[in-house]
């Protein structure tokens, strides 16, 4: 029973070092990004506490019906949008724009989204992963302050350890020697009496 605990222990290990290993490469070098969608304007295609994986993309290659996350500054706030293109468009100087909406909103975006404001596009939906995701670093905290916790005690049990394991052929040694220490710590207590 212990060995299929081991078993299973490190392969969760392995599998959890591994996914780590994957979001941290995406992420730093390929440029990936990591969503948690908050509001309600993409449902039923993505809902809040859903995760966005977004990679990276050259506006120009965008096509209407593409999801992708761009920002925005409005009265001094940045905000990063996931909606999806509608319509693509180019201004009177000729520049790229496009015109985005929420799948559960009635009406288009007010303003156009330009190619430098574009992040990436939608490229996966993990639904109700976002939930554990806003809490990443909460998370890490916790493991690191148990993983501290356990080196800990297995520290303070190897430097407490008053007698080392002894094989079964010396245990009458010992227990002669623990009645010897508990004798003479009996006659100490009866002389200062």
């Amino acid at each position: 029973m212990k060995r299929i605990e081991n078993v299973v222990f490190s392969f969760l290990t392995y599998f959890f070092l591994a996914f780590v290993i994957i979001v941290v490469v995406l992420h730093f070098v390929f440029g990936f990004q990591y969503v948690v969608i908050l509001t309600n304007s993409m449902q039923p295609t993505i809902n809040p506490g859903d995760l966005v994986v977004v990679k990276p993309v050259d506006p120009y290659k965008l096509h209407v019906g593409d999801i992708i996350l761009y920002q925005i500054h409005i009265g001094g706030a940045t905000y990063r949008i996931t909606h999806r293109i509608v319509a693509i468009g180019h201004d009177r100087e000729g520049r790229l724009y496009f015109i985005t909406k929420g799948d559960n909103r009635k009406y288009t975006d007010p303003w156009r989204v330009y190619p430098n404001q574009v992040i990436g596009e939608v490229v996966l939906v993990i639904p109700h992963i976002g939930k554990v995701w806003y809490y990443t670093p909460l998370i890490v905290l916790i493991i690191f302050l148990f993983i501290i916790g356990s080196l800990a005690y297995d520290l303070a049990l190897e430097l407490l350890e008053p007698y080392p394991l002894l094989s079964k052929a010396r245990k009458p040694e010992l227990l002669r020697m623990r009645r010897k220490k508990a004798k003479v710590h009996h006659y100490r207590k009866r002389k200062e009496v």
